[in-house]
This record gives C-alpha cells, structure tokens and sequence, in this order.
C-alpha cells in the first residue's frame, strides 16, 4: 500500500525505480505511476522476474505465434482474493513506527502478522489484508496474470469486462475478458495454462508442458521427465526456428533494468507492463468484492460501466 507514494515521489525526484509486484494497491495508482514515469521521462521496472525465466518466455513465444492455433481460454492458479483485517490489537514491537508503517493505509493497532516482530524467515502476511495488500490475487496473480497478458499479446491493453464467479462465496471463477473472447479464468491448476483449438501450453516456474492434437510434444514437470532444457529446445528448434513473433528476452530481471537505465530505454516489466498486469490483478479483486460484473476500457484505462448500469 505504500509502492505507488513511493514510486512517484521517486520518479518526481528525477530517479529512475525497481518496483516489486504487484506495482500499486488499486487501479487509480497504477495509472498514476505510468503517467509519472512519462511525464518524468525515467525508467521503471516491476519486480515481476517471471518474464525473465526462459520456460514463461518460450511458453508465450509457442503461444503468440501460433502453435496450438487461437487460443480461446487461460486458466491462471493463485491464492484467494484480500480479506477484511481484524486482527487483534498487540502490544507495539518496541522501535517499530507504526503511524509510518500504516501510512496511507486506515489506522489500527499493532498487529505481528501485518509486521513480524525483530528477525523472521517467512513472508509478512499484510499481503492477505485488502487495506494493505490484495490477497494472493494480487500476489502470485501479479506473476500469473502478467504471463496471462504477455501470452495473449496484451501488453499494451488488457481486458473489456471482468465477471464475478457463479456463486458469491466461490473464491475461484472471476473471469477476464478480451475484446476478441479469449478468457482468462483464475482456478486452481497448473500455473498457467494457456488452451488454443489445436492445442495447449502449461507453464509455471521451472515446469513446462506442450500439447498439439492432444498429444504431448515436450515437458518437464519432474526428474523422470528428462529436464526443462531439454523441452524448451525442443519446442525452440521445431517451432519458433523461424517465427515471426520474438518476445523481449531477459536472463537476468535486476540486470535488465540496470542495462536499460544505463541505455535509457524500457526494461522488460516496464510501467505499461506492470501498471496493466497490476490492473488486471485489482479488477478481479473487485469482481470477489462486489459480485458485480466490471466494464472497462484498457485503450482509456477507464471504466465504462458496472453492474450494467451506464
């Protein structure tokens, strides 16, 4: 809750920033931090280093140009959507300013699952309050729904409509809609998993599956299955050899951006990149939310209507 404040008094400054995902806490913010990284004219790059790993890019690169024909439907698999806080009050972690910690965020008491206490080995579990993070939806769907646009070629846009699940206790089945029909569903599964009319991709960190005709062409999701380097040659060398569509390649997320500030030119997860994946994440949070479906529109990064009402 505090990235976009911090990004865009960054930017103002005359910095260029490396921001972790997911970019801002609503959609308001993250148009914000693109329009401050134009208007200051700097380089920003979104924590989201799954663009840097070769199975996302090779999954993409398969599905951009064609190898399992038009693809119709993603599944993408996270955790749930963000949750009201009512955390029980604690007594304050001696040091910690906790005014400064809250920030912009509502104001409640201390609480060590929102800011562990002195020296810890987990994750800080604020990312499952709606005040201050977003859920899982805004968590590792700030990684699996970026892989679900940059496969679709949506980079630059994003989705038209966003649909609440069938039933308003469901914590899966919120859907994102393209202008051409293709869907992207959150649901538990693979990771992401990218289906075509003529086949399929399965991609997740360090796993990846090929299917055409439903056959299975290339994988790796396991020691016995020979090892991820093996399939991705595969699929590179029989089909991308000569494709049309060749994806940014990275091999390295914060080198990227270092050589991009250095050249002065846009990293892999720039702040389109990010401030769209960013946006996709907060208007399915919004589907669980409300039960309502969302209009928008990605060209004007606008909403056009909600519960059908103009």
């Amino acid at each position: 809750h505090w990235h976009a404040i911090t990004t865009i008094a960054a930017l103002d400054s005359g910095k260029d920033v490396y921001c972790e995902k997911p970019l801002t806490h609503n959609v308001h913010e993250s148009v914000s931090v693109m329009k401050a990284v134009k208007k200051n004219k700097r380089v920003l790059q979104t924590g989201s280093m799954q663009r840097s790993s070769k199975e996302f890019r090779i999954a993409c690169e398969l599905v951009q140009n064609g190898a399992i024909g038009k693809v119709h439907h993603v599944e993408c698999s996270f955790g749930d959507a963000g949750r009201i806080c009512d955390l029980v009050t604690e007594d304050m972690e001696p040091g910690l300013d906790w005014d400064m910690w809250v920030g912009p965020g509502p104001m409640r008491g201390y609480s060590s699952v929102l800011s562990p206490r002195g020296l810890h080995d987990h994750f800080p579990d604020w990312r499952n309050y709606k005040e201050y993070g977003g859920g899982m939806v805004c968590d590792w769907g700030a990684h699996h729904l970026d892989i679900a646009q940059w496969g679709l070629g949506m980079d630059e846009s994003g989705p038209v409509k966003v649909l609440p699940p069938e039933n308003s206790s469901d914590r899966r089945g919120a859907t994102l809609v393209y202008e051409d029909g293709a869907t992207v569903e959150h649901k538990d599964g693979f990771g992401i998993h990218f289906y075509g009319d003529e086949g399929e991709v399965l991609v997740n960190r360090g796993r990846f599956e090929f299917y055409r005709d439903g056959k299975k062409l290339a994988g790796f999701t396991k020691r016995e299955d020979g090892s991820l380097r093996n399939a991705l040659t595969f699929a590179e060398e029989n089909f991308l050899k000569d494709a049309k569509i060749k994806l940014y390649e990275s091999r390295n997320h914060t080198r990227d951006f270092l050589e991009c500030v250095q050249a002065r030119t846009r990293p892999i997860t720039n702040e389109e990149v990010g401030g769209r994946s960013s946006i996709c994440c907060h208007l399915m949070n919004q589907v669980y939310y409300n039960q309502e479906p969302i209009e928008w529109k990605p060209k004007k990064m606008k909403f056009a209507r909600r519960g059908g009402k103009p």
